[in-house]
């Protein structure tokens, strides 16, 4: 039974495979049921304990059963994820793009995660800033969703942080121009302030169906971030046969 098993799960991905290479031959191109990127805060508010935490919520989150099962019952059973960093000054990727439909796929990201943040860290201190420049951070996911190597009619920005903006300019005019090109903007507030959770319903969050949630402890944390990523996929995953299932 267990070679049975093991041999459908094989043959299964052989075919999602050529389904992709497929469909990148005949449209030049990959879909994605949903392009999500998210930024984490580093700026001076965070202390190193909540960037390490940060790191393993998002490494667990992306692992979760429930995520991983919204990701398959999307039409193309897939979507593309990148994270990048942020305070002010240079904004260095945690993960480049990259395609994720499979629980193996998941288990890659969540390793380079959390491979990647201290050479990340250590490599560019100089050139990632103290302060909170939530506009800089939302231009910079602009940017980067620009240069998405999938084709994807939903995109998604995440901006995880525990402040306002202190920069001196409003975020607003960044988050206008991201909902005119179709993305919705949602936030995850670390430590919980209210004040904090407002502003960033009023000055951060939009487009369609957004919304900010709070993480006020280490135990919360990968739970907030799951279901934040279980939310964003399954609000608007309409099932419908992939040509690797028929």
């Amino acid at each position: 039974m267990l070679r049975c098993a093991t041999l459908a799960l094989l043959v299964l991905c052989a075919t999602f495979r050529t389904a992709s290479a497929d469909e990148l031959a005949s449209t030049g191109e990959l879909k994605t049921d949903a392009n999500i990127i998210t930024g984490l805060d580093v700026s001076s508010s965070i202390n190193a304990q909540e960037t390490v935490l940060q790191i393993n919520g998002m490494a667990q989150a992306i692992c979760a059963p429930e995520v991983l099962a919204a990701i398959q019952r999307g039409r193309h059973g897939r979507i593309g994820f990148s994270i990048f960093v942020w305070a002010d000054g240079d904004y260095p990727e945690l993960i480049s793009w990259r395609m994720i439909g499979s629980e193996q796929d998941a288990a890659a990201a969540s390793q380079e995660i959390k491979a990647r943040l201290e050479t990340i860290l250590k490599s560019t201190a100089h050139n990632v800033g103290s302060l909170t420049d939530l506009s800089a951070a939302m231009e910079h996911a602009a940017t980067m969703l620009s240069a998405s190597p999938y084709s994807s009619k939903r995109s998604i920005v995440n901006i995880i942080g525990n402040g306002a903006d202190n920069v001196g300019e409003d975020p607003s005019r960044a988050r206008s121009a991201l909902i005119e090109r179709g993305v919705t903007i949602n936030g995850v507030v670390l430590g919980g302030d209210p004040k904090i959770i407002n502003y960033y319903r009023s000055e951060v969050i939009g487009g369609r169906t957004p919304f900010v949630m709070a993480a006020d402890n280490a135990e919360s944390i990968a739970r907030v971030f799951a279901s934040k990523f279980f939310s964003e996929i399954a609000l608007h995953v309409v099932p419908e046969a992939r040509p690797d299932r028929l």
